[in-house]
C-alpha cells in the first residue's frame, strides 16, 4: 500500500544521519500529513519505544521479529487489501521487493546409478546343517 511505503520512507528519513538538513525537515513533514492520524500514532508510539515502526517481509518472516507469520496476514499482505500488522511484534508490514531471480544454467546431466552386483546365494555345508 502506498501510505505504508510513505511510512517506511518517513523511517529512513528519521532514523537517517540526515535528520536535521532542511530539506529532510520539509520531506518529513510532507510525508506526515499524507498518513492518517491512526497509523502515524502507532507508528510514533513504536518509535517512542526505540522500535521500527515498518518491517519488510522476506519469504514469509517478519524482518523486525524474525517471525514466521500466520497464512492469513500474509495472503492480506500479498493481495495488498488493507494494511497489515505483525501479530508478534506490531509493527506494519510491507513486502519486501522479490530479487531478480539469476538466470539459470541448463541441468547437468545426471550421472547413471551403478546396478549393485547379484548376491551369490551360499550353499549349505555340514557345518550349516541343523543338529
Amino acid at each position: 500500500m502506498k501510505v505504508i511505503e510513505n511510512l517506511l520512507q518517513l523511517q529512513e528519513l528519521e532514523m537517517g544521519p540526515t535528520t536535521e538538513a532542511p530539506e529532510s525537515r520539509r520531506l518529513v513533514e510532507t510525508l506526515r500529513k499524507g498518513i492518517p492520524e491512526q497509523i502515524l500514532g502507532h507508528y510514533d508510539r513504536l518509535r517512542a519505544r526505540g522500535k521500527k515502526g515498518v518491517a519488510l517481509v522476506r519469504h514469509g518472516v517478519c524482518n523486525g521479529c524474525q517471525m514466521k507469520l500466520a497464512s492469513g496476514p500474509y495472503a492480506a499482505l500479498i493481495r495488498d487489501d488493507d494494511i497489515a500488522m505483525c501479530d508478534t511484534c506490531g509493527r506494519y508490514l510491507l513486502r519486501a521487493p522479490e530479487a531478480a531471480p539469476a538466470p539459470e544454467a541448463p541441468p547437468a546431466p545426471a550421472p547413471e546409478a551403478k546396478k549393485p552386483a547379484p548376491r551369490k546365494r551360499r550353499s549349505k555345508t555340514a557345518a550349516d546343517a541343523p543338529a
